[in-house]
């Protein structure tokens, strides 16, 4: 009993080897580069060496450098399938690993996540850990999802832990196959809580954006994808304006489905309703201003700005997709409703604007359930304690001299 404490004591305490975090692209600065800056600036604070690894262009980059992170920029490490592309990325990444001291690799996004753990394999990093945000397309019975999970089978083969954003989402991943249930760990992606705190009273933010006879005003937070399906949200507001005809909806977020949305509403009129504000560092405060917050998407992980909005406390209507139903559970954190649907959306945002009790309720249990989930002393603790598990458990010396010897051979 006392070496079991003993060696909890030591797994808490900082060890000075170095992390380096791969991601695909520093742009969008979206939920899964969010989670990846906050836990640069976490590692770091508790003394680990921690560098950046990913595409060119984008906030990430300032932001992680700002942090004091050292970051790399792999020019060919692109989201867009290009096998030549591809194939450069992958000897950048061998190049770069083979040449720094890293004990563990962490990945993130499904393509950063093949090359990246492909690249420390070959490179005899000592450790490899891979993170799932999500999936990258919607998960059916189709070819598409069985391709995806033989591929991550395989990688996973090289891989220490798989690292999921969500329990319910450890389990889709267990589901499909995609890694033995030992490698599959969750860990919840963490909030910085302060960050969550508005910078403006809400009364000066509504006169900035323009809100001041707006009632009831609806918003989401997010890239403006295809898999976010901000659409059905613009679809529900044509909806539910007849009944609210001073409603307002607010899309904060930028991406290449801009153009289909301001196209979407102009066609329906919705000009004076719907206002498209890009994306913006006062996050926080335009939450402050929201009666409801509403989410489309037609996948997610856990839903990183779902969170954010759970955790100020305001009631949310979300697509039941992936790993959102962890956080929002029906009637008791929010409202639930199938994806593709916008009258189903109308119809829920249209319940909680039309039965406060019920509103509040829900909302005071949402801050309650982000609050203890998404801690950012949690997640960062948790991956520290996995690293070092696995550092700890896997002889480096001896394995290293291995490789060396096999490497000498070929």
């Amino acid at each position: 009993m006392a070496w079991a404490v003993d060696t909890a004591r030591r797994l808490d305490e900082p060890r000075r080897y170095t992390v380096a975090h791969v991601i695909t692209e520093s742009h969008p600065f979206g939920g899964a580069q969010r989670n990846t800056l906050l836990t640069l600036r976490g590692l770091l604070a508790r003394g680990y060496g921690v560098e950046l690894v990913c595409g060119p262009g984008g906030r990430l980059i300032t932001e992680a450098r700002s942090a004091g992170v050292a970051v790399h920029v792999v020019d060919d490490l692109v989201r867009e399938p290009d096998p030549a592309r591809d194939l450069r990325a992958l000897r950048s990444l061998y190049r770069l690993f083979r040449s720094r001291d890293y004990r563990v690799v962490h990945t993130h996004s499904t393509k950063a996540g093949l090359l990246g753990r492909v690249a420390a394999w070959l490179a005899g990093v000592h450790a490899v850990v891979h993170t799932v945000h999500g999936f990258p397309f919607e998960m059916t019975r189709g070819w598409k999802t069985r391709a995806y999970a033989s591929v991550e089978r395989l990688v996973a083969a090289v891989t220490d832990r798989v690292v999921c954003v969500g329990e319910l989402l450890r389990q889709q991943v267990a589901a499909l196959g995609m890694a033995p249930e030992g490698k599959l760990v969750t860990i919840y992606s963490g909030l910085d809580f302060e960050a969550c705190r508005p910078r403006r009273a809400p009364a000066e933010t509504r006169r900035a954006l323009g809100l001041e006879g707006a009632w009831p005003v609806v918003g989401t937070v997010g890239y403006l994808v295809e898999a976010k399906a901000h659409h059905y949200l613009v679809d529900a507001a044509a909806r539910l304006v007849s009944r609210y005809p001073r409603l307002v909806l607010l899309l904060c977020g930028e991406g290449p489905m801009r153009p289909r949305l301001e196209r979407q509403v102009r066609d329906l009129g919705l000009e004076d309703h719907v206002r498209l504000l890009g994306e913006r560092d006062d996050v926080a405060d335009v939450l402050g201003v929201l009666d409801v917050f509403a989410m489309s998407s037609r996948r997610e992980g856990v839903g990183r700005a779902l969170s954010e909005a759970m955790y100020r406390g305001l009631p949310v209507v979300s697509t039941a997709v992936a790993g959102v139903a962890e956080l929002v559970v029906q009637e008791e954190t929010g409202l639930l409703v199938p994806p593709h649907d916008p009258d189903a959306l109308a119809a829920a945002i249209d319940r909680v604007l039309s039965e406060p009790d019920l509103a509040g309720r829900m909302a005071a249990a949402a801050h309650r359930r982000a609050r203890d989930l998404m801690g950012l002393d949690r997640m960062i603790g948790d991956l520290a304690r996995l690293y070092d598990r696995i550092v700890a458990a896997r002889p480096l010396d001896d394995e290293q001299a291995v490789w060396n010897s096999l490497s000498r051979i070929g």
